[in-house]
């Protein structure tokens, strides 16, 4: 199937918000037994209060969402966030483009304000995922993220999901010197190979940090057209956004990033961004980007706790 038929079946549905149905009076009026009947009632008719979460199913969360960039931290956007989607129709080019600038809006991340702006995000929907990759592994193998060998290279380009995204960092020190993550960028002698090494010594934050500079989100659209337009846009928003270790990880906790593993929750599917994931990405763009890695983590962590508990 390919792009055009994936468009032609795919649902375009734009979720609303629900309302439950109103409680209406009943005829429970017997005598001194109405207060027991009117309790009884609105008790059986009350929602069941969500059951706490563990520290350590938050902690996996966590730790399956976050991948860890050459210097040993999360990185995250610091320039501002411009999607550019290829390979579908313009509505939804223009959906997808929206969702994950309004994502990132949401989340705290920086958005470019220009609709014409240079894209750093590249969206791509291809029937054909491998052969892009492999052009990017053979032209531009930055775009894959840090690699120290060939070799690692090879199996960082292989595409292992029906969404997938990759993320060229970069480290910045406390003067704003930038050192791109590559194993060629020290001994470039550019102005992209400057070396970042100033920072505080500190074991709490030693005040360099990581972002992106880049991203590319591959999704293959013969693999797609059962799902709605709605849940790939988070998921596709998510991934941009943020750079998850184990995608396939199902957790205890519930993730946009389920909605492709076919193993994962098949009696409850997930439709769309989950408290959780909203709770780790105002995280990610809320916490120190020079903290310690540990620091960083508990800071993502509190926010999901905030989010759950807003549920």
């Amino acid at each position: 199937m390919g792009a055009q038929s994936f468009t032609a079946s795919l649902h375009y549905k734009i979720v609303r918000d629900k309302t439950c149905a109103g409680i209406t009076d009943g005829a429970w009026m017997m005598g001194g037994r109405t207060k027991f009947f009117l309790i009884a009632f609105f008790l059986a008719a009350a929602p069941a209060r969500a059951q706490p979460v563990s520290d350590s199913a938050i902690g996996d969360f966590v730790d399956s969402h976050s991948s860890i960039a050459r210097l040993g931290k999360i990185a995250r956007w610091e320039g501002g966030v411009c999607p550019a989607v290829t390979g579908l129709p313009a509505n939804f080019v223009k959906f997808i483009t929206k969702r994950v600038r309004d994502v990132a809006a949401a989340a705290g991340a920086p958005v470019d304000p220009s609709e014409t702006c240079k894209g750093n995000i590249d969206i791509v929907f291809t029937t054909k995922p491998q052969a892009l990759l492999d052009g990017i592994r053979a032209k531009e193998p930055v775009m894959l993220g840090y690699y120290s060998s060939s070799e690692q290279a090879d199996r960082m380009a292989k595409v292992s999901y029906v969404i997938q995204a990759w993320h060229a960092t970069q480290t910045v020190d406390l003067r704003g010197n930038v050192l791109i993550d590559s194993r060629y960028a020290e001994n470039s002698g550019s102005a992209m190979g400057s070396r970042a090494k100033s920072s505080t010594g500190s074991r709490l934050g030693d005040g360099m940090h990581s972002s992106y500079y880049r991203a590319v989100v591959v999704a293959n659209p013969d693999r797609l057209a059962d799902y709605e337009i709605g849940t790939l846009a988070d998921h596709i928003a998510f991934v941009a956004l943020a750079q998850p270790d184990a995608p396939d990880a199902c957790t205890a906790l519930p993730s946009i990033l389920d909605m492709t593993n076919a193993a994962c929750r098949k009696e409850a599917p997930v439709k769309g961004l989950t408290p959780a994931d909203t709770g780790y990405l105002r995280g990610l763009y809320q916490i120190d980007p020079g903290a310690s890695l540990r620091t960083q983590k508990d800071g993502i962590i509190f926010h999901i706790k905030d989010a759950l508990a807003a549920r």
